[in-house]
């Protein structure tokens, strides 16, 4: 293979973006691989361990832009760096259509001068250079959504008490998930409006909830995150309860959702009485968390699921397996007997196992016990579910919301292994996913269709995560995965529930 990396100096662009265009220039015949990114020293190490990191890219710096090239021959990797280029002058010359005005300002503070109405600002840097700008957005008035991450702990608590004390949402660090006023931010969902909110230190559990809540003839007025180490003590949920203040405030919002992973016990217990102090009905979803711990007034549950259908005062609805899934578990062979399931999004993937724990000993790299921890790329042997979205799988390639080619290559080897019964999967839409993950996935298995064995291999079970209104529509993906011979479940809980079924024999 011929490796190749190419320096932009001074071409800082958006993360997000770089990773689709990577994506699409690897798509290109005799490419293997395109790594679109700047030239940080995390970035730099990822290209060390690669075998990429030559001289003119040890020298870049945190501004630059690498654009490196894994191909088969010098020509075909000169196609994907033209290509790269390519998309990225489309990306600039749209963004200057409308002539010098729309010109991006040279600072935050001429951005604020060119909107003065502006009072929300996103920033998405290399974590560790995020703080000057996170601290000039406050200090002009700006609430702030922070997309990066590897910022410090001492930063992160310093910048969270600055926003406090001026009355100020600081969203994250690494907060990829917001609705603000109706408007979908970042990787988030188009969803109706109502008078249902949400504070979560969860972006998929954000997703998850508010699509849910959709889907059932609900609507939501906010959801904002707050980066996922926000519980932990030594932040001790000084957004998640900013968050609640503000929700607290809004005269659209009647029913408060929290969403997170259980937390410091003491800033739990904090955060919980900052919910009861609202006056708003408060449905609190803490992953596994002890349902006991519930202040009076306040309803605590232990899954997205639940979550949902308490805010909407619905019963939950029992899972139900058709006659054409009852039957197509019946001709499977006596040999499959393991779970796999491959997941995008962590806190679907912790909610699974969750649910299964009692039943059915699953391993993972998020484990709820950490008896059955896995350390990719480590794969278990019986029964597991994979965060694909962990930092160890997306070091060096996009997130598997965006790209499905790590996930396919997992799924490929579990179609092949014949002790394999049922495989379970999410899908993620909305805004900076995937354009067609179900058309990418049905192509998959019509391939892998004609190698099947003769029970047909594994059972695919999966909820898709996504709204009608959004860029991929929900219908039509589902109907593409249900024509590709998958069964679908409206909520990641309830694939979960009929999988555990399925695997203990129970269906």
């Amino acid at each position: 293979m011929y490796m190749h990396v190419t320096v932009r100096s001074n071409q800082y662009r958006d993360s997000v973006r770089l990773m689709q265009i990577s994506r699409e220039a690897g798509a290109l015949p005799g490419v293997a691989k395109v790594l679109a990114l700047l030239g940080t020293e995390g970035n730099k190490k990822v290209l060390a361990d690669l075998g990429m990191l030559d001289d003119a890219a040890s020298a870049a710096t945190a501004s630059d832009l690498l654009i490196c090239v894994e191909a088969e021959d010098a020509e075909a990797a000169g196609r994907a760096v033209a290509e790269v280029d390519a998309r990225l002058s489309t990306a600039s010359a749209a963004s200057e259509a409308d002539g010098d005005d729309s010109r991006r300002p040279g600072s935050l503070e001429a951005a604020v001068a060119r909107l003065p109405g502006a009072n929300f600002a996103m920033i998405s840097l290399p974590g560790q250079f995020a703080k000057l700008d996170v601290l000039t957005a406050l200090d002009q008035g700006l609430n702030v959504m922070l997309f990066s991450d590897n910022m410090s702990m001492e930063d992160e608590r310093e910048l969270k008490e600055l926003a406090v004390s001026k009355d100020l949402l600081l969203m994250g660090p690494d907060c990829g998930t917001a609705i603000v006023g109706g408007v979908a931010l970042a990787l988030a969902n188009i969803v109706r409006r109502g008078s249902i909110g949400i504070a979560a230190a969860s972006g998929t559990g954000i997703q998850e909830v508010t699509c849910l809540v959709d889907r059932f003839g609900g609507g939501i007025s906010h959801a904002i995150g707050v980066g996922g180490r926000d519980l932990r003590r030594d932040i001790g949920g000084l957004m998640m309860c900013q968050a609640i203040r503000t929700l607290g405030r809004d005269p659209g919002t009647r029913t408060l959702v929290l969403l997170s992973k259980p937390g410091d016990p003491d800033v739990m217990d904090r955060v919980l009485e900052e919910a009861r102090a609202t006056g708003l009905d408060v449905v609190a979803c803490l992953l596994g968390a002890d349902e006991s711990r519930a202040l009076p007034g306040m309803k605590l549950v232990s899954t997205l699921e639940d979550a949902a259908f308490a805010a909407l005062g619905l019963a939950v609805p029992e899972p139900e397996a058709t006659p054409a899934l009852r039957a197509r578990v019946a001709g499977l062979s006596p040999e499959r007997r393991h779970l796999r399931g491959l997941f995008s999004g962590g806190t679907l993937c912790y909610e699974t196992l969750f649910l299964l724990r009692n039943d059915v000993a699953v391993e993972s790299n998020v484990a709820v016990d950490p008896a059955l921890k896995l350390h990719p790329p480590a794969r278990g042997l019986k029964h597991f579910c994979m965060d694909l979205g962990e930092d160890e799988f997306t070091v060096g390639r996009p997130h598997p919301i965006i790209d499905l080619g790590l996930r396919l290559e997992w799924l490929e080897r579990d179609m092949a292994d014949p002790t394999v019964k049922v495989e379970l999967l999410d899908i993620v839409l909305g805004y900076g996913a995937n354009r067609d993950p179900a058309g990418e996935l049905a192509g998959f298995l019509a391939e892998a269709g004609r190698k099947a064995p003769p029970d047909g291999g594994p059972v695919i079970l999966a909820h898709v995560c996504g709204t009608d209104a959004d860029p991929q529509r929900l219908a039509e993906q589902e109907r593409k995965l249900e024509e590709a011979g998958v069964f679908l479940f409206p909520t990641n809980a309830q694939a979960a529930k009929v999988a555990s079924l399925i695997v203990r024999g129970k269906l």
